[in-house]
Formats: structure tokens, C-alpha cells, sequence
């Protein structure tokens, strides 16, 4: 896999740690997370592997939409995504937040090693303007 084809596959995979993955045949988030995994939440709090898979496992998905998403190779085989969340069609809305997680291939397969969400202050009309 080149570095060209790696930012859809992994838009792909973002989307489907956050709404679920419907084909048994993909790889589910136990797949997906690495060993080291770790997150720091919206609030601040901070979750590690198993507390994430409980979560993308056991509750119930909203609808969300990925914005203005980004890919940036630190390295061959390692990136920081960068996008802005907001709600889908949900009639519960929630606060949009800035999302970057790094991800790391590992003999061809993409595993997120750190994810961070942040409130975004106030709607960005044009994100592509200040992301590198």
C-alpha cells in the first residue's frame, strides 16, 4: 500500500470506529485499536483500550459526519488524521469537535494508536484555510 492510496483507506476505517461497521468480513475495532491505545476524550478524561472497545462495542451509534478531513505522513508507515465531527441526521445533536487520532501500518494493516476529540469553539467556515 502506497502512501497515495492510504488517506481514503483511512477515512474508511475512521468512519468506522464511529458508526459501526456493518460487514462481518471488515475489521472491527478490536482489529483497529493497537495494544498501546489510548485516548483523551472531549472532557479531558482519558480512556484507554478496553474502556474504548467497551464503548464502540456495547452502546448505541449516532449518526456523525466527517469534515474536512486530513491525513499528514509523519512517516512512511505513520499518520495523523485531523477532521472535524459533527452530528448526522440525529434528532439529538452533538457539539461538533476537532478529532486526530495517529495510526500506524504495521506490515500492511493500519492500527489507531491515539485518538483526541476537542470542542471546536465556534463553526470554521473554511478549515482548509489554516490545516497545513
Amino acid at each position: 500500500m502506497t502512501n497515495r492510496d492510504s488517506p481514503h483507506l483511512l477515512r474508511i476505517l475512521e468512519e468506522r470506529l464511529l458508526n459501526g461497521g456493518q460487514n462481518p468480513e471488515e475489521p472491527g475495532p478490536d482489529a483497529l485499536l493497537a495494544d498501546d491505545f489510548y485516548e483523551i476524550g472531549c472532557s479531558g478524561r482519558l480512556y484507554d483500550r478496553a474502556e474504548t472497545l467497551r464503548h464502540l462495542t456495547h452502546e448505541a451509534r449516532r449518526s456523525r459526519a466527517i469534515r474536512d478531513f486530513q491525513v499528514h505522513f509523519l512517516a512512511p508507515e505513520v499518520a495523523l488524521t485531523v477532521y472535524l465531527l459533527e452530528s448526522g441526521d440525529d434528532e439529538k445533536a452533538v457539539a461538533p469537535s476537532w478529532r486526530s487520532s495517529l495510526w500506524r501500518c504495521h506490515y500492511g494493516r493500519w492500527q489507531i494508536h491515539f485518538h483526541q476529540g476537542t470542542p471546536a469553539s465556534a463553526r470554521i467556515e473554511d478549515p482548509a484555510s489554516f490545516l497545513p
